[in-house]
């Protein structure tokens, strides 16, 4: 009663004026879980209509909460909160749309009932239904498009080789025998990689990306200074071709998993002719993802991976971290 009394009083005080012409129903005012809308009785609402609250950004909806009508005028209307995306706040400018009246039959009210008896927290609910309040890109996904940045880390002592287990002999012209021999297995270390991907939507929440990374090997500073000191200078790359599954765990959270072709190879430059060693590997990726929206249609991604991939015998495993924009190709 008390809620209804403080809803009239505003309506009444005439301190919000509704637009001289309106194309759709619109939040005026909110406050925590009360609020004014700019239509009422002229345009036919009446207490009790249920409304869904949307958020249009682009050509993006985005679901932010459930409402009542409480209070009607001729002009305006009060409102009260009956669920909430999680995370979410309902704002001036917010859209309403007609979900039922009071008197239509009640279809939904044991299964709403029957939700809410098992959680007190109404948003919880209407997340789920609604798949975690995701952005409502019509039937399909966009496809996506992106390039990142970061580092790639070997892990554990064996995979320093990164498939390009072999050492670099120094020989004698004068004997042709080995005078030094300097070991590249556990050569490389921290190094800069490159990648771009594409996304290509499958179903509601999974998608197929398709990858390329280029990473530039840093060779380890003493390695390094072993093979300059002998007039030889070395430079390693490792390529990577990859398809995965990606699975839309949350609107920001992604994780997928899929196979690769990896391509190490390693370039030796001394006196002679340059000499180039390469090796082709199947291996497996599996990554986590979290985007960060920046507007409508672009998003900063950050990516974890985990990369495995055979080489005689043993498996090198590493780590990369990388950072950039992905963007959606046309329309939803």
């Amino acid at each position: 009663m008390v809620l209804r009394l403080l809803l009239a009083a505003a309506l009444a005080s005439g301190v919000f004026t509704p637009a001289a012409t309106q194309t759709a129903i619109k939040i005026l005012q909110f406050d925590k879980a009360t609020g004014i809308i700019d239509c009422g009785v002229d345009a036919g609402l009446r207490v009790g209509d249920v409304f869904e609250v949307n958020r249009y950004t682009g050509d993006f909806v985005y679901w932010i909460g459930r409402v009542e009508v409480v209070v009607v005028k001729p002009k305006m209307a009060g409102v009260k909160t009956l669920a909430l995306a999680d995370n979410a706040t309902i704002q001036p400018g917010d859209v309403l749309e007609l979900r039922k009246r009071n008197s239509d039959p009640p279809l939904e009210k044991p299964r709403e009932a029957a939700k809410t008896a098992g959680s007190t927290r109404p948003g919880k609910i209407e997340a789920a239904e609604r798949g975690a309040a995701t952005p409502s890109w019509g039937r399909r996904n966009p496809i996506m498009c992106g390039f990142s940045s970061g580092v790639l880390q070997p892990i554990f002592d064996v995979s320093q080789s990164l498939g390009l287990n072999l050492s670099v002999q120094i020989v004698d012209p004068g004997n042709n025998q080995v005078v030094r021999r300097i070991d590249m297995a556990h050569a490389y270390t921290a190094s800069y990689t490159l990648q771009a991907y594409g996304s290509l939507p499958i179903a509601e929440r999974f998608a197929l990306n398709l990858d390329y990374a280029f990473a530039w090997l840093n060779v380890r500073s003493g390695v390094e200074s072993s093979l300059l000191n002998v007039g030889v200078k070395a430079s390693g790359s490792l390529m990577k071709i990859g398809a995965a599954l990606n699975w839309h765990l949350s609107r920001r959270l992604q994780m997928d998993a899929g196979m690769g072709l990896f391509l190490p190879q390693l370039t030796v430059q001394g006196s002679s002719r340059p000499i180039t060693v390469s090796e082709r590997q199947w291996g497996v990726t599996t990554n986590a993802s979290y985007l960060i929206p920046l507007g409508a249609a672009i998003w900063l991604k950050s990516v974890l991976g985990y990369n495995i991939f055979r080489d005689d015998g043993t498996f090198i495993h590493y780590l990369t971290f990388q950072i950039g924009p992905s963007f959606a190709i046309g329309k939803p």
